[in-house]
């Protein structure tokens, strides 16, 4: 009965030794979808604010974006990949426009998605106000740099081995010394 329990106590640190590798597992890499998508963000803007139109065109050919009246195209970042492009487009919300709902739309062959922006009043500003010199000319930001620590790097796998191995070797000692005291007894 203690050698199972020898063992098994020797198998509870192995698995709490593997604790450490599973915290640190990377994700798996996320596929880029691969139908037709449209959106806009952020939903809500202020007049004078950007927008960005983004999503992904499934067609050989090229796209068209339509944006409404109000809006300047401020740059184009899209970029083709096989079957499709990936759209990224940035648009500034003139300062002058109307509060209301816009509509962008994207005309991808035959697929017309459509996404809606919201435009608010700008926010009035207050005044900035001046703030006395600083005494100091410079001062130091952030956090004193004192090295890193077993706290800032993950478990390699050397240690994860030699953690496992003396796990190992532990369950396996006190089975023999398990097994070795009924002899000495008689």
């Amino acid at each position: 009965m203690r050698i199972r329990h020898a063992f098994f106590a020797g198998l509870t640190a192995a698995a709490l030794a593997l604790l450490p590798a599973t915290a640190f597992a990377a994700e798996a890499p996320v596929e880029k979808p691969k139908g037709t998508k449209f959106w806009v963000s952020p939903k809500t803007v202020e007049a004078g604010g950007t927008v960005t139109a983004q999503g992904r065109c499934v067609t050989p050919h090229a796209f068209s974006l339509i944006a409404p009246e109000g809006f300047k195209k401020l740059s184009d970042k899209s970029v083709k990949r096989d079957g499709g492009t990936d759209v990224k487009v940035t648009y500034k919300a003139l300062p002058g426009i109307k509060p209301g709902d816009y509509l962008f739309e994207l005309l991808c062959d035959t697929v017309e998605p459509s996404a809606t922006v919201k435009v608010v009043p700008a926010a009035k500003k207050e005044p900035v106000k001046k703030e006395a010199p600083k005494q100091v000319s410079k001062v130091p930001a952030g956090a004193p740099q004192t090295g890193g620590g077993p706290v800032d790097e993950p478990a390699s796998a050397g240690w994860l081995i030699a953690g496992l191995a003396g796990a190992g070797a532990a369950g396996a000692g006190g089975v023999v010394l398990m097994r070795r005291r009924p002899a000495s007894r008689s």
